[in-house]
């Protein structure tokens, strides 16, 4: 009787330890999820490097940087003439 209780208490944490076999199939699905938010931050970290790229001083296109700061800054020289167009359809 003892022994059948032995295996009955090794069974049960066999399954359902901190180590068990559902446990395990819980790092599985955490190893997927873990995997896709890997590489979703990987490429946003390649956007930001190649963003960060742009801006250094020997390869920094000042016409772009030009039309980029008057469109965030809406500035424009004295001798030249805004048209402002209808945005809405």
């Amino acid at each position: 009787m003892a022994i059948c209780a032995f295996y009955i208490y090794l069974a049960f944490h066999a399954l359902s330890g901190s180590q068990g076999l559902m446990r395990w199939v819980d790092y599985e699905k955490d190893i997927v999820r873990y995997e896709k938010q890997l590489a979703a931050m990987t490429e946003e970290r390649a956007q930001l490097t190649r963003r960060a790229n742009a801006l250094r001083t020997d390869q920094l296109d000042l016409d772009a940087l030009e039309i980029k700061a008057r469109e965030y800054l809406f500035v424009a020289r004295p001798e030249e003439l805004t048209i402002w167009l209808d945005q809405t359809p």
